[in-house]
């Protein structure tokens, strides 16, 4: 065959390393050290075998090198000779679940490391993320990446050419190289030099059509693939057969192709937002709501990390307080670990989702022990001499950069149940016990200083009591602390005050007026704008005849209406600060799925819902229970809004998102697409209908898939029960399985009780950031201990109260953290408004020195500190920027 037309032929030998997938991480650390043994030696030994390139990740070297530390010597001459390539990422993400500050963070410590060694790859790596992000040419541009590579979610039709330019969030725009038969088709070359040519005859043709400017694309490896041995003298061969071919890595061919285009004048085509065609490539929608326990866990998690744990260290940190940054990130690697894509997608057999469930827990422990820290580090530093003998401290702090306007949950267990609480000056703060005694951790961690053993023994034998209450938040204040006495045997009159009212079946404030209806739903008038919305949370369920990967439905499958069986309800909470009501619905479903279609047989599904409205608020809170027996199935809410759209907006990682209520650019199944992509979305936090009307959006604190009906009606997927890892031929992906036909009974949720949070925000059309802000503290609570075993001495002399920063009303807040290196701070703000915003101001101490940094903390130029103000010129829309204080 002639191909001397050709400028070249690359190939880039490479492995995709699944941490954990068909295996559990320990039983692929195996097969990894001796691959890693296998690997270095031939980079090391064979001359010809000039690169490669382990996956764009990190974290299989840490793996590989606590069974083996005295190979990091030889590690680091390969990755410093760029023989071997390594990073940014510190695991393989899945980009559009985890939360923007954990993808960012991903590649900080992941690129981190690897310069450590003496490179890090200087190009993003996005090999097998189901679907692409929009957020991500932004995200690999802050991180100093020159290019990205990337597979599932592009298509022939949008994309012209494998060479393209990527726009992001702002002004970024970067050259993108799409894998155009997928980053494993070519895992390497046979053993017979004849049929390496047969090879290049079939694939030279398809290439050739996806790269214009004639500098073809092999990728030589796949899944644990390791390179032939042979790979360097099959391109010799191919050599001096006139192939123009050469070995690579991803940095120099895309030095390579850019160049080449530039020569030709080639203008490339320029793509912007996600990416979730599954014409070439399953996309698999549905794995955003496989496992959804463990995936309301995640978000919790990163959120507590981010939110909380950090932001309380910084605080303490300011005081003179000590926590070294490589133990926070200790525990951001157990969060990247549960969020490597086949993890936090549950596609992986069941031992692969208890390895996640064991980390969740190490991540409770971890994490309320960092939290607890801060608490002790008051308790021993604040000047408690003024404390009587009859006075403990309760302390709260708030890590949101601005005052709050909600409440506190506090629970306490005490000798007296008769106490008043005070601010150090003497006012009064007046609570709200509640009526219902919540669960709370009972992890050992979590008994230091707020519930010990011998406390719950006492509660136990009826000496001290387990009590909990609602204090109004107002008076924190902005990302710092107060502490408040807990005076016994002291009584007030002054009680909370709110504006809630209880009315027949309901209940109202001065913003929204809520009645529940015969059927369990509701009917809401907004009170701003006089508006009313019927038929908000409705339940619904029906069959799902999928797997870990997809939702599919069934043969003949008709919607369960929930509500169509009464539900009971009671009345659990009653004060002018809080009315909630508790609804509990049960109903027969059927049983399994066989055969496509659902089963006769019935069995029990109870759901049970306390739906709360408080004081001053324009969102309607509700946390649901589901009770599963039943497989093969998944359960829905929904609410109906009163205008339509044929689009949604929902919040991605540093920003919003529009998106097609149905996707009408299918390829289809009949024209070769791999699946039919059906309008299943993630979002962050929230997501409404995309019009200028009045604003009714659902805030979520852990569920994250949605749909758009009828261009009106929101679903929130609850649940989603399924008994396979992979199986063939569902109506929606026709053929072979994805993964493995295998049983995974843990997916199915059977005898478990499935939690999730979530609310209903009603405002005007102009009040896009209020929306934002409520999501941020629905997300955020405030963190409070109970403390007994005080000193009541002088201590350090800290004051009772603190606050460290405060942040413009326009921006959120992403990070508050302790510097990667040295002893300064760092602070990360987005401005997810759709619009750019000017002189930002961020408000500390008058002696702080601040610099406008890189996302890798990098200084980049010096803010003026005036009296305490620092004034940020201007954010675009969508972006954050890293502030670095010292």
């Amino acid at each position: 065959m002639k191909v001397s037309h050709l400028n070249n032929i690359h190939f880039i030998p490479h492995v995709h390393w699944d941490r954990e997938w068909l295996r559990s991480t320990d039983a692929s650390r195996i097969k990894l050290c001796y691959y890693f043994d296998r690997l270095i030696d031939m980079l090391e030994n064979d001359p010809q075998m000039k690169c490669f390139t382990f996956d764009g990740q990190t974290a299989a070297l840490e793996d590989y090198l606590a069974i083996k530390p005295f190979q990091k010597e030889r590690i680091a001459r390969l990755v410093k000779a760029q023989k071997l390539f390594i990073g940014p990422w510190y695991v393989q993400p899945d980009m559009i679940i985890p939360s923007g500050e954990a993808l960012l963070r991903n590649l900080i410590i992941g690129s981190q490391y690897a310069k450590s060694l003496g490179h890090c790859m200087q190009v993003g790596w996005v090999p097998d993320a189901f679907g692409q992000n929009k957020v991500t040419p932004y995200l690999f541009k802050q991180i100093g990446m020159k290019g990205i590579f990337a597979w599932r979610g592009f298509d022939y039709d949008t994309l012209e050419d494998s060479l393209f330019l990527w726009k992001g969030n702002g002004d970024t725009v970067l050259p993108s190289v799409h894998f155009a038969l997928g980053y494993g088709h070519y895992r390497g070359f046979p053993e017979n030099y004849e049929d390496v040519k047969k090879d290049m005859e079939n694939f030279l043709p398809k290439l050739k059509e996806r790269y214009k400017d004639g500098e073809i694309l092999f990728m030589l490896g796949s899944d644990y693939a390791f390179p032939r041995r042979h790979s360097s003298q099959m391109i010799e061969k191919l050599k001096n057969d006139q192939y123009p071919c050469q070995m690579t890595n991803p940095e120099e061919y895309l030095d390579t192709i850019l160049k080449t285009a530039k020569q030709n004048n080639h203008e490339l085509t320029v793509y912007e937002g996600e990416a979730r065609s599954a014409a070439l490539g399953r996309i698999h929608a549905g794995i955003t709501s496989t496992r959804i326990d463990i995936k309301n866990a995640m978000r919790y998690y990163e959120t507590l990390m981010a939110k909380v744990v950090e932001p309380m260290i910084s605080i303490t940190r300011s005081l003179g307080g000590y926590c070294d940054q490589e133990l926070v990130n200790y525990f951001w690697k157990i969060i990247f670990k549960n969020q490597f894509h086949d993890s936090i997608y549950s596609s992986s057999p069941d031992s692969i989702n208890h390895t996640v469930e064991n980390r969740l827990l190490n991540l409770r422990h971890g994490l309320n022990e960092l939290i607890w820290m801060n608490f002790r580090f008051l308790a021993e530093k604040v000047d408690l001499s003024e404390l009587q003998d009859n006075e403990d401290i309760l302390v709260l702090f708030n890590t949101l950069p601005y005052a709050r306007q909600d409440y506190a949950f506090v629970s306490m267990i005490v000798k007296d149940k008769d106490f008043v609480l005070k601010r150090q000056d003497g006012t009064i703060v007046p609570y709200q016990l509640m009526n219902e005694i919540k669960e709370t951790c009972h992890d050992i961690e979590y008994y230091n200083g707020m519930e010990n053993f011998h406390d719950s023994g006492e509660v136990l034998e009826g000496t001290k009591f387990k009590i909990q209450l609602k204090i109004d938040t107002s008076f924190l204040p902005a990302m710092g602390y107060e502490i408040l006495k807990v005076c016994f045997k002291e009584k007030t009159e002054k009680t909370l005050q709110g504006d809630v009212v209880i009315t027949d079946c309901g209940a109202k404030n001065k913003y929204l007026s809520m009645n529940i209806e015969e059927d369990g739903t509701l009917t809401v008038t907004n009170q701003l704008t006089g508006e009313t919305y019927h038929r908000l949370h409705t339940l619904v369920e029906k069959g799902d005849d999928g797997d870990e990967y997809n939702y599919s439905p069934c043969i003949d499958d008709k919607e369960i209406r929930i509500n169509d069986t009464k539900p009971t309800v009671e009345l659990i909470e009653v004060s002018s600060i809080e009315a909630k009501y508790r609804l509990t619905f049960n109903v027969k479903v059927p049983e399994k799925v066989v055969n496509h279609h659902r089963s006769d047989e019935k069995v029990a599904l109870c759901i049970v819902t306390d739906i709360s409205l408080k004081a001053n608020s324009q969102t309607i809170d509700f946390e649901t229970t589901i009770d599963n027996h039943s497989c093969d199935h998944i359960v829905r809410v929904t609410f109906d809004d009163i205008y339509t759209s044929h689009q949604n907006c929902s919040q991605d990682q540093f920003g919003t998102i529009i998106r097609d209520n149905v996707i009408t650019n299918q390829k289809g199944l009949d024209n070769g697409a791999t699946e039919f992509v059906l309008p299943i979305y993630a979002m962050q936090r929230f997501v409404k209908l995309n019009h200028d009307k009045s604003i009714m959006a659902m805030i979520s604190r852990g569920p994250l898939e949605y749909e758009v009906e009828d261009n009106q009606k929101i679903c929130l997927t609850l649940l989603r029960s399924v008994g396979k890892f992979g199986k063939a031929d569902l109506l929606i992906r026709p053929g072979r399985s994805s993964g493995y036909r295998m049983d995974t009974p843990s997916s199915q949720l059977l005898d478990k009780k499935i939690t999730s949070e979530y609310s209903l925000f009603f405002g005007e059309s102009h009040q896009m950031s209020m929306l934002v802000r409520n999501a941020e503290v629905l997300n955020t609570p405030v963190q409070s201990r109970y403390l007994n075993d005080i000193s009541r001495q002088q201590n350090q002399n800290l004051a009772w109260r603190y606050e460290n920063i405060d942040l413009d009303s326009r921006v959120e807040l992403m990070a508050y953290k302790k510097a990667e290196s040295g002893q300064a701070s760092v602070i990360r703000i987005v401005n997810n408004r759709n619009e750019d915003i000017e002189n930002v101001i961020l408000s500390i101490d008058a002696d702080k020195k601040c610099y406008l940094a890189t996302a890798q903390e990098e200084k980049q130029e010096e803010l003026i500190n005036k009296d305490g103000k620092i004034c940020i010129k201007s954010m675009m829309s969508n972006t954050f920027i890293t502030v670095i204080i010292e």
